[in-house]
This record gives structure tokens, C-alpha cells and sequence, in this order.
């Protein structure tokens, strides 16, 4: 078992439940404002993305310092942003006609903050693979 595992699925578990709900939450309060059901999703995936981010850095380590340039990260956010996004729309329409807008957000926080989880996670395991001495 490696070290650090009961962390990783913690987190991982932490990231993911705080995209479904920020998506939903997203989604209600800016479901009227936006026009097109596109851009609210993506809006959910971004915000989601962010905060997946930001629970993943306190509960993985906040005392290490993310040894990557912040563009880096910023790129990771915009693709998890749009993917997540791009995807959470469109199986909320496969699943209902017409979606509704809680299942987009949702849908759309939960696989951008799964795409953010997974690049936390190899971050974190690079870190502790580069920081453990060899015997």
C-alpha cells in the first residue's frame, strides 16, 4: 500500500462532492442571467474547477509548494473548465429533455473537478515519489 493513500481518496472524494455542489449552486443562482445553456455550464465547470483546486491543495499539503509554473495550472483549470463543461451539457440533455439547470451544473462541476482531481493527485504523487530518498 502506498503511503499517503487514505489522503489521496479523501481528497479526491472532498473534490469531487464540492464540484457536484457547487455546480448546482452555480447553476441556480446564475441560471437566469445567463442566456445560453452552454456558457452556464461551462460557468459551473470553471467555478468548480477552482474550488476543486483550492480543497485539494489544503487537504494534499498546503505546507509543499506546487513546484509547477502557474501557467500550468491556469491551462489545466481552462481545459478541465471546458470540458467539463462541453460534457456536463451534453449528458444533461442525453439524460433529460429539456435539461434542467441544477443536472447541468452539477453534471458540468462533477467531471471538471474530477479532470482538476486527477491532475492534484499526479502532482501529488510525482511529490512524494521525488521526495522519498532511494534505498
Amino acid at each position: 500500500m502506498q503511503r499517503g493513500s487514505g489522503v489521496v481518496s479523501a481528497s479526491v472524494l472532498a473534490m469531487i462532492l464540492a464540484g457536484l455542489v457547487s455546480g448546482a449552486l452555480v447553476a441556480l443562482m446564475f441560471g437566469g442571467l445567463l442566456a445560453s445553456q452552454l456558457v452556464l455550464a461551462i460557468v459551473c465547470a470553471f467555478v468548480a474547477a477552482i474550488l476543486a483546486l483550492v480543497i485539494g491543495y489544503f487537504i494534499l499539503g498546503r505546507n509543499v509548494e506546487l513546484a509547477l509554473p502557474s501557467s500550468v495550472v491556469i491551462w489545466n483549470i481552462v481545459i478541465a473548465s471546458l470540458i467539463g463543461g462541453l460534457a456536463g451539457q451534453e449528458l444533461s440533455v442525453d439524460l433529460r429533455e429539456p435539461a434542467a439547470l441544477p443536472l447541468v451544473g452539477a453534471l458540468s462541476g462533477v467531471l471538471a473537478s474530477l479532470l482538476v482531481a486527477s491532475f492534484a493527485i499526479t502532482i501529488f504523487m510525482l511529490r512524494n515519489r521525488l521526495s522519498v530518498p532511494k534505498k
